[in-house]
C-alpha cells in the first residue's frame, strides 16, 4: 500500500496528531474481541474546545478504539452571515460529509468482499437542515431545528447486471452506521 503524503502548515484544517487524548467524563477507549458474525462495537470520541479567536472557531480531537484509528484534530467555524469567519466547514456539514463518507467505505468494502466489479464509484449528496433561529430575534425556548431530509444519489460504473447493482446497493444501504 502507498503512504500518502499529508502537507501540514499551520493553515491546514485538519491533521493528524500524536498521542491519545483524555476524557474527563467518559470511560477510555477499548475495543471487545467479537467472532465472526457478531456485531463489534466501535466508538468515536470527540473533544471539541472553543478557540481563543472567537467567532465560532472550534477545535475537534477525534479518536477511537479502533487499533491504529489515529488522532485528528480539525478546525469548525460557520459562515460569515451567522457571526463565523467562513474559514472553515461548518459542525453540519462536517456531519453530512460523514453520512456520504461512510457510504462509500461501505461501497467500497463490499465491492471488495464481494466481488463486486466497480469501475468508478461517485456519491452526490444534499443534506436539508431547517431552524427558527434568526440570528437573535428568537428567544432560546422558541429555537428549534431540525434535520429534513437527506438524499445520496450514488452513481456506479459498473459491468454487472442492473439486477446485481440494485442489490449491491441495499447491502450498502444496509451496512452504513452513519445512514441507518
Amino acid at each position: 500500500m502507498k503512504d500518502v503524503a499529508w502537507d501540514m502548515n499551520d493553515q491546514t484544517i485538519v491533521r493528524k496528531v500524536s498521542g491519545t487524548p483524555h476524557q474527563d467524563t467518559l470511560p477510555d477507549p477499548s475495543l471487545e474481541k467479537v467472532k465472526q458474525g457478531e456485531r463489534m462495537r466501535f466508538d468515536a470520541h470527540i473533544n471539541v474546545e472553543t478557540m481563543p479567536e472567537g467567532m465560532h472557531l472550534k477545535k475537534v480531537t477525534i479518536f477511537s478504539n479502533v487499533p491504529n484509528g489515529g488522532t485528528w484534530e480539525l478546525v469548525s467555524d460557520e459562515g460569515t452571515a451567522v457571526g463565523g469567519r467562513g474559514t472553515a466547514p461548518s459542525p453540519l456539514m462536517y456531519f453530512a460529509a460523514g453520512l456520504g463518507l461512510c457510504m462509500m467505505s461501505h461501497v467500497e468494502m463490499l465491492g471488495k468482499s464481494q466481488d463486486f466489479e466497480i469501475t468508478s464509484a461517485r456519491l452526490e449528496q444534499r443534506s436539508t437542515w431547517t431552524t427558527t433561529m434568526d440570528l437573535g430575534g428568537v428567544d432560546p425556548a422558541d429555537s428549534y431545528g431540525k434535520g429534513e431530509h437527506m438524499q445520496l444519489n450514488l452513481i456506479l460504473e459498473s459491468p454487472e447486471t442492473p439486477e446485481r447493482l440494485a442489490e449491491f446497493i441495499g447491502y450498502c444501504r444496509q451496512a452504513c452506521m452513519a445512514l441507518q
